[in-house]
């Protein structure tokens, strides 16, 4: 408890906004930040970094208020990611693959699209003009001079 009260009075002194704020009102909107056990120091830096111009009337009720918000957007994110299926193993994947691979892996996924653009285009009926299969140029060209080995 007294751990709470030293830091908060340290993020007091640096964050002139705050500075009205009566120590136990400062310290009970700040105890998310406490108990993740966090120091003055970073306390006074994410204060800082919210970058206001203005001093809030109640500083308190907006630290309060700001802290929720961010506790709901990391929360709405999750969900997020959950929804979606998203593997982190999978998405940093591509990082960790070799450069050719990873080359062919963006050109066969180019090839893909192309193709699909291609044929969107030639049911709207706005294909290619030419005598020649521009679709198809460009694929041999990305299947087969491009130095990565298939």
């Amino acid at each position: 408890m007294q751990r709470g009260i030293w830091i908060t009075r340290q993020v007091r002194a640096r964050v002139q906004w705050t500075q009205g704020v009566r120590l136990r009102r400062l310290e009970y909107v700040l105890r998310p930040l406490l108990d993740a056990g966090l120091d003055a120091d970073t306390i006074a830096a994410e204060l800082h970094s919210w970058m206001l111009t203005w001093r809030p009337t109640r500083p308190a009720e907006y630290i309060r208020v700001q802290l929720a918000k961010q506790v709901s957007s990391e929360h709405t994110a999750d969900q997020c990611e959950a929804a979606e299926g998203w593997n982190e193993e999978e998405a940093s994947g591509a990082l960790a693959a070799s450069r050719p691979d990873l080359v062919r892996s963006v050109l066969d996924g180019l090839a893909a699209g192309l193709a699909a653009y291609s044929a969107t285009q030639a049911e709207r009926g706005l294909d290619d003009l030419g005598d020649h299969d521009a679709a198809g140029d460009i694929a041999e060209f990305l299947s087969g001079s491009t130095g990565v080995p298939a």
